[in-house]
């Protein structure tokens, strides 16, 4: 893959492409490189990954408030069990 320089990027541009970057939980690149290829009509060439980091970041805080509440009970102790 190749890299390119953008220079004279106008505000209202750079704003909307942040604001549309962190709407859609993805790097700066990715959105840019995105909205190009929208652009221009070409289809983007998805990059398999062989880890887990489609998951990773993927929850919003409410989401991840509710796995912390669900998962809490795994954190008691069960002292009748321990005295066996």
């Amino acid at each position: 893959m190749k890299q390119l320089t953008l220079r004279q990027i106008p505000d209202a541009v750079e704003e909307k492409l942040r604001q549309k970057a962190a709407r859609e939980h993805q790097s700066l690149n990715r959105t840019a490189i995105d909205a190009l290829a929208k652009g221009l009509g070409v289809e983007r060439q998805e990059v398999v990954k062989r880890d887990l980091s489609n998951l990773a970041g993927r929850w919003s805080k409410q989401e991840s408030a509710e796995f912390e509440r669900n998962i809490a009970i795994f954190e008691t102790i069960d002292d009748e069990l321990w005295r066996q």
